[in-house]
Order: C-alpha cells, then sequence, then structure tokens
C-alpha cells in the first residue's frame, strides 16, 4: 500500500510544472507524459497479491490505474480492504501536502481499477474533488 502511495504523490507533484497556454490540453498532455512515465516500469509488484499494470488517461482527464490481484483465493475481500486504506490515506496526503493544490485546481479525478487473475473487474473506483477537498 505505501508504494502506492508513493506512485500517487510522485504523480501529483509532477503536476507543479504545468505551464499552461490552454490549461485543459496542458493539463491532459501532462496527464498524458505520466501516465507513459509510469508505465515504463511496468508491470510491477507493489506487495504479495497487487501488481501495478499501467495507468491512463480516459476521457474528461480521468487518471486509470490498472491493477491485477494475484496469489489469493479471496480477491474480493483483499481489494475492498485495500480499497478503504487508499481513501484514507489520499484524504491524510490532500490535507497535509500544499504541493497537491494544483491538482486540486484541476479537480482531476483519480480511478483505480483492480482486476483477478482471469482478468475480471473486481472493483473499480474512483475519486474525485469531493473526496479529497
Amino acid at each position: 500500500m505505501r508504494k502506492i502511495i508513493f506512485i500517487f504523490s510522485v504523480l501529483l507533484l509532477s503536476f507543479s510544472f504545468i505551464q499552461c497556454n490552454s490549461k485543459e490540453k496542458a493539463l491532459n498532455k501532462k496527464l498524458e507524459e505520466m501516465a507513459a512515465n509510469l508505465n515504463e516500469s511496468a508491470p510491477v509488484m507493489l506487495d504479495q497479491y497487487t501488481r501495478f499494470e499501467e495507468a491512463s488517461v480516459v476521457q474528461g482527464n480521468i487518471f486509470r490505474y490498472r491493477y491485477t490481484v494475484l496469489n489469493t483465493s479471496n480477491a474480493d475481500s483483499l481489494v475492498e480492504h485495500g480499497l478503504q486504506s487508499l481513501k484514507e490515506n489520499i484524504g491524510k496526503e490532500f490535507s497535509s501536502n500544499p504541493d497537491l493544490r494544483i491538482f486540486k485546481e484541476n479537480n482531476v479525478t483519480m480511478e483505480y481499477v483492480y482486476n483477478d487473475e482471469t482478468g475480471r473487474i473486481i472493483r473499480s473506483l474512483q475519486i474525485g474533488p469531493q473526496d479529497y477537498q
């Protein structure tokens, strides 16, 4: 879980370098660059059960993280527990880290998609401005 938060923090700090003529296009370009940078090291095991597969940007500047849950017969329960921790940590990070202001100012939504080993979607979670303001 700490690796997930670390990756998340690196992404958010990258927003501070956005200089935009067209705010929306510049934001989208920066998100695309961030996703490409993350994907250079993918796939990567984050812990015993979670493999980061890829990051992408979907319509509306939603930053999507895709994971696969491995090595467990109860992937649904494992993901539910992990998502609760993720929500709590994101809230703490936004309330304590002033470098994340640009993320908040652009109302970027993050989406976390967890699949099992067969590719079935276990859970998808969106965290938007209402969750971290």
